[in-house]
């Protein structure tokens, strides 16, 4: 799904907040990666674990170049040699092995994951916090009105935009409850935004 700064839920939220101008003007779009897989996301979730974004696909794709497809069961038959070969940790094949043995467990519907409550009971298994939880709602969920007050990213972004200052999450909260129905949007947005604040880039 991509979002230009002209389509109209942007101009529906620069007319709730106009101090997005500038975060609209100096990401022009953005674009949704949504998975239909929830298994598939949350190993993607646990490789990238304090990785950056390219080292956490080159990771991934070896993964998944191990089977031909990625499920709970086919992962188990995974052994802990190989997924160390592929360049994961420990702790992530751990927390990893985990999920998978959870999700056979409690039978969750392995292509879509969309049984909320079950998902939210995965907090109990080490490595897996509110953040990933979070990055579920708005990536396989795909729920447009959701925000990770978690993120680091997000939050900075935040405070770097608005003139402001923002010196709690409650203040944060009540400039992202301006952003409703369309949170989520304004997310991947910030996220453009502060990779290219990070990196020095400009827009073109």
């Amino acid at each position: 799904m991509t979002i230009t700064s002209k389509h109209p839920y942007v101009l529906s939220l620069l007319d709730k907040d106009p101090n997005l101008h500038t975060l609209f003007e100096t990401v022009k779009e953005t674009t949704i990666p949504f998975d239909n897989d929830g298994f598939h996301f949350l190993i993607f979730t646990i490789t990238g674990q304090q990785l950056s974004a390219n080292v956490a696909y080159i990771i991934f794709n070896r993964i998944k170049a191990l089977i031909h497809t990625l499920t709970p069961t086919s992962f188990l038959k995974l052994s802990d040699q190989q997924l160390r070969d592929v360049g994961l940790s420990f702790r992530k094949i751990e927390t990893m092995k985990a999920v998978a043995q959870y999700c056979i467990k409690n039978n969750f519907n392995f292509n879509t994951f969309l049984d909320k409550k079950k998902m939210a009971s995965l907090i109990n298994i080490k490595g897996i916090g509110h953040w990933t939880l979070d990055m579920y709602e708005m990536f396989v969920h795909k729920n447009l009105d959701h925000f990770s007050y978690l993120d680091l990213g997000l939050v900075e972004a935040i405070k770097h935009l608005y003139p402001k200052p923002l010196q709690t999450i409650d203040d944060i909260k009540k400039v992202t409850k301006r952003w409703s129905p369309y949170q989520s949007i304004v997310a991947h947005f910030l996220w453009e935004y502060w990779d290219m604040h990070h990196k020095g880039k400009r827009n073109d």
